[in-house]
């Protein structure tokens, strides 16, 4: 039986919130506080994930049979790791981690946290989305040998990634500009639903609205300057999910609020485009749609190449051994740890989700370990749908969409990556604790 919300330990939740500020500001520690302790800081989430994990494991705080078939899953992949695979015990505990205690670690920070919890979580990563934005600027501006540039460990060689024009794409706090795109997902999703519900939350739960179009302001001008075809992507996915959300929620002044958000945001839009704060970001996010589209075939072929190709090549995998290569090998801790130099690249091409999977527990296993993460990720889209129509909610529904954007083919390989998805479907579930009929 569950424990009860009132006696779960008031650190339990301090930790998960250590967790938010680490998974935030952690390329921060590694890029310019503490550079020379890098390598180790990569892990520093590792003890809040396993103490906590195990505690709910043995308080029964967890007892879901998703949990039991994934963790016997992922113990049959290790073990052919370490026999039949690559045979390395390192690696092989680094990549079944993930199975064990982080993706088990979502339905902690559900059970742990309740809808205040949440709440309070997405006022936070809101307000921080305000410095990240004028650091971003920073870094577009700034060359690459700059401090605000350096890469992980303080290389001066800079951790912006190509992009246009002579500008690179930023990585805010974070070590790689992905983490960068991830976040900013988590922040649309918070936002756009603040910007429904703001005025109806209680008053501990609501935002100025100066504040609140000061942060819309700061996201319209993080796609421009992020030079990320993935950032404007995820921004059209979530737009799209609030007004499905606004037009099925069966409270009237809530489908009003619709048509006063339309004229801010083209407010913001114009007023940005016309007194020229982001012409040059602009100009390189343009030329990096141009030349990217022309390489990879456009629209179409971003779609139908990187995201379903992949899915595809992910599935069918005739060079895998039929029990994989083994857990981890695909990482590029792991990889290296199996003395491969390139990383991900080392052993196969460990970029690609779904191909990682499989090049690591082979097709049966493999496909078994895709499988439940789309269950979770539809189970966790049906309840958030369910709890939209019955109980007046749009939290649930807003938030999982960041869950159905990256859970089922998010790079679980890559820490900042895992911890945005752990979190992102840890708050989904937690917004699901709510048992009162509400107005949003």
């Amino acid at each position: 039986m569950m424990t009860a919300q009132k006696d779960i330990p008031h650190w339990y939740k301090q930790a998960i919130w250590l967790y938010v500020v680490f998974l935030i500001f952690e390329g921060a520690l590694r890029k310019w506080i503490l550079p020379g302790l890098a390598t180790p800081l990569l892990l520093i989430r590792e003890p809040i994930v396993i103490i906590l994990t195990l505690i709910a494991f043995n308080r029964g705080l967890i007892k879901v049979p998703y949990v039991f078939v994934l963790v016997t899953v992922s113990t049959v992949s290790f073990l052919l790791s370490i026999t039949i695979g690559h045979q390395n015990l390192g690696t092989a505990i680094y990549g079944w981690r993930i199975y064990l205690l982080h993706i088990p670690f979502i339905f902690v920070i559900g059970r742990i946290l309740d809808r205040r919890d949440v709440l309070q979580m997405g006022r936070f990563i809101l307000y921080t989305s305000i410095p990240m934005t004028l650091l971003i600027v920073a870094q577009f501006f700034s060359p690459q040998s700059a401090w605000v540039n350096r890469g992980v460990g303080g290389d001066i060689e800079g951790a912006g990634f190509g992009g246009a024009m002579g500008y690179f794409r930023p990585p805010g706090t974070f070590s790689f500009t992905a983490g960068y795109v991830v976040y900013q997902l988590i922040v649309a999703v918070f936002l756009f639903y603040y910007l429904v519900a703001n005025r109806l939350l209680s008053k501990k739960d609501q935002i100025r609205p100066w504040l609140l179009y000061i942060m819309l302001a700061c996201y319209v001008l993080t796609i421009p300057y992020s030079i990320s075809r993935s950032h404007l992507f995820q921004t059209i996915v979530v737009v799209a999910f609030m007004f499905v959300g606004i037009l099925l929620h069966p409270v009237s002044h809530v489908r009003i609020r619709l048509f006063k958000i339309l004229p801010i945001v083209i407010f913001s839009l114009g007023a940005i485009t016309w007194m020229g704060i982001a012409g040059a970001s602009l100009e390189a996010f343009q030329e990096r749609f141009e030349s990217a589209n022309e390489t990879e075939g456009g629209i179409e072929g971003v779609v139908g190449n990187r995201y379903f190709g992949s899915l595809i090549r992910g599935l069918v995998n005739g060079d895998t051994p039929f029990f994989g290569h083994g857990l981890g090998l695909g990482t590029n801790v792991g990889a290296q740890l199996a003395g491969g130099a390139d990383g991900i690249f080392s052993f196969f091409n460990g970029e690609e989700e779904w191909g990682r999977i499989t090049n690591e527990s082979g097709l049966l296993l493999g496909w078994t370990l895709i499988a439940l993460r789309l269950y979770l990720a539809g189970w966790i889209f049906l309840k958030a749908f369910k709890h939209l129509r019955q109980n007046k909610d749009m939290l649930p529904w807003m938030l999982t969409i960041g869950t159905l954007l990256i859970l089922p083919q998010g790079n679980l390989g890559i820490p900042t990556n895992l911890g945005f998805i752990v979190l992102s479907s840890g708050l989904s579930l937690a917004s699901l604790r709510s048992y009162k009929r509400r107005k949003v």
